[in-house]
């Protein structure tokens, strides 16, 4: 019974911090995307469902994989000219069909971790 209770207590432990490690790094992720001269993401994107110059965040990570918001997030040109499923679908939203470039921008290049940051940030606007 004791041997349970220990791994129990071991389980529900590393839970918790991987919980917390997620949670930092989605605070993280909201700092960058208030931040007006790193990401400054909320000048363009609402995080509920309005839309403004781009489209409402809220759920992006329901409708977009977290890979496909990596890539979005790192070269946005890129995905956009590659042109897949996920993003001729979002060209029909925003009515940009047929053109040639993407609005998307960002002050500075976003590292990977602050990508990563964004993403999980991103997962909490359910």
């Amino acid at each position: 019974m004791k041997r349970y209770l220990s791994l129990l207590l071991l389980v529900f432990t590393g839970i918790f911090f991987n919980f917390s490690f997620v949670l930092a790094d989605a605070v993280k992720g909201q700092a960058v995307f208030n931040n007006t001269k790193v990401g400054n993401c909320k000048s363009c994107h609402d995080t509920g469902d309005k839309k403004k110059v781009g489209p409402g965040l809220k759920g992006i990570t329901d409708r977009a994989s977290k890979e496909w918001l990596a890539k979005w997030l790192e070269d946005t040109q890129a995905v956009w000219d590659a042109n897949d499923s996920y993003t001729q679908d979002l060209k029909k939203r925003v009515k940009k069909e047929g053109k040639p470039k993407s609005a998307h921008k960002t002050p500075v290049k976003l590292t990977a971790e602050q990508i990563t940051d964004v993403i999980d940030y991103l997962a909490t606007l359910k």
